[in-house]
């Protein structure tokens, strides 16, 4: 038979691991939000700099329709 000691130290244990990854959790939100917060400009301290790394590339331009209406788009 399992003694009330053991199963209240299994419980314990048990608390003590879900505060500890309720802790890690907050610990994470709180420095995404502080990071996302802290930054300035994209460029850093010099504005006039284009920013470094991240996701953003240098796409071609969108193609203007022309305006002499002269091709036709035929789809077969």
């Amino acid at each position: 038979m399992i003694s009330i000691q053991l199963l209240g130290q299994a419980l314990v244990a048990v608390a003590v691991l879900v505060g500890a990854a309720f802790a890690l959790s907050l610990t994470i939100l709180a420095a995404a939000f502080v990071t996302k917060r802290g930054q300035a400009s994209p460029a850093g301290i010099r504005p006039d700099l284009p920013p470094h790394g991240g996701t953003g590339r240098d796409l071609p331009a969108q193609p203007q329709p022309g305006t002499d209406h002269a091709r036709e788009l035929v789809l077969r």
